[in-house]
């Protein structure tokens, strides 16, 4: 089930753990994660420096669709589902 992140999750500093987005996609059986550019950039603060940001968490892909679609192609989270993509 394709699910957005709910506003308040990142709200605050305190929340950006990883371990509250995983109980979250857990419980309520999110299998497509949709979050707001500023979610997403939350969430990188959330992961371990040396890596590129993450375009899947846990197995699930990672939507973005109010990030520029530039940004989201050189990030790896450009949805090619869409109509005319190849």
């Amino acid at each position: 089930m394709k699910k957005s992140i709910p506003d308040a999750m990142f709200a605050e500093r305190d929340q950006i753990r990883l371990s509250v987005l995983q109980n979250w996609i857990l419980d309520h059986g999110v299998t497509e994660i949709v979050m707001t550019e500023r979610q997403f950039w939350k969430f990188v603060s959330a992961q371990p420096v040396s890596e590129k940001p993450w375009a899947t968490f846990m197995g699930r892909t990672i939507s973005v669709p109010d990030m520029p679609e530039a940004s989201q192609k050189h990030l790896g989270l450009f949805d090619k589902r869409q109509p005319g993509q190849i």
